[in-house]
C-alpha cells in the first residue's frame, strides 16, 4: 500500500516541571491531533517498517499529513457506516508479522520496547489499517473498470519485467489477472487521492503547530 495509505496513530508526552503536557498540534473539523499522536504515529510506523524512529521536522510533517488523512477517513467511515475489521483479523496479521520478523518472543518484545509502543497499541493500529483497506475497497473499487486495451497496453510496456518475475508465464493470458489487479490498484489509489484532496478543501484544518503545515 502507498505511504499515504500507511494510516497509524501515535502517543507520547512532553514533561515540564513534573507535569505531563500534550499540546494540540492540528484541528481537523471537530477533532484534534495532539503532539503525542504525531510521535506515536512515527513510533508505530517505524516499527512496522523495521526502521529507527525519526522525530525530525520532515518526519513529523509526514506523520501529521497521515493523521489528517486518517481523521477524514474515520469521519467518512462513521457517517457512511462502513464495515470495521474484526479484532481477529488484526490478531492474525500480527501473528504473521511476528513469524516473519522475529525468531523469538523475547526479540519481539525488545523491538516493541525499543520503539516505545505496546502490543495493544500495535494491534489497534493493525485493526485500523485493515478497516481502512475495507473502506477503500468498498468506497472506490466498484467505480473502477479495467479494459482489455489497458491490459494489453500494460503488457506491451512491461513485458520483459513481467516475464522475468513470472518465467513460467507463456503469454498475456497467464499474466492477465495480475495485470488487471495492478491497474485497478492504481486507479483506486487515484480515486482515493482525489477524494482526500477534495475532502481536505471542504474541511476546517487549523495548524496550531505551524511547522507541520
Amino acid at each position: 500500500m502507498r505511504p499515504r495509505l500507511t494510516l497509524l496513530i501515535t502517543l507520547s508526552s512532553l514533561a515540564a516541571q513534573g507535569t505531563i503536557i500534550d499540546r494540540t498540534a492540528i484541528i481537523v473539523g471537530n477533532h484534534v491531533i495532539k503532539d503525542s499522536d504525531i510521535d506515536r504515529d512515527i513510533q508505530v510506523t517505524s516499527f512496522l517498517n523495521n526502521e529507527q524512529p525519526n522525530f525530525g521536522p520532515s518526519s513529523r510533517k509526514q506523520a501529521a499529513n497521515r493523521l489528517i488523512d486518517q481523521e477524514l477517513i474515520r469521519e467518512e467511515i462513521r457517517s457512511g457506516k462502513y464495515p470495521v475489521a474484526p479484532q481477529s483479523e488484526a490478531d492474525n496479521l500480527l501473528a504473521q508479522i511476528r513469524k516473519q520478523r522475529f525468531a523469538t518472543d523475547a526479540e519481539y518484545r525488545r523491538a516493541l520496547q525499543q520503539h516505545g509502543i505496546t502490543e495493544a497499541e500495535l494491534k489497534d493500529r493493525l485493526a485500523w489499517q485493515l478497516t481502512v483497506l475495507r473502506f477503500i475497497d468498498t468506497r472506490f473499487r466498484p467505480a473502477v473498470v479495467v479494459s482489455d486495451d489497458e491490459i494489453q497496453q500494460y503488457y506491451n510496456a512491461h513485458r520483459a519485467e513481467l516475464h522475468r518475475a513470472h518465467p513460467d508465464a507463456k503469454g498475456l493470458e497467464d499474466l492477465k489477472p495480475e495485470i488487471e489487479q495492478t491497474i485497478a490498484g492504481e486507479k483506486v489509489n487515484k480515486l482515493l487521492d482525489e477524494w482526500l484532496d477534495q475532502t481536505r478543501k471542504q474541511t476546517r484544518i487549523e495548524y496550531l503547530e505551524k511547522s507541520l503545515q
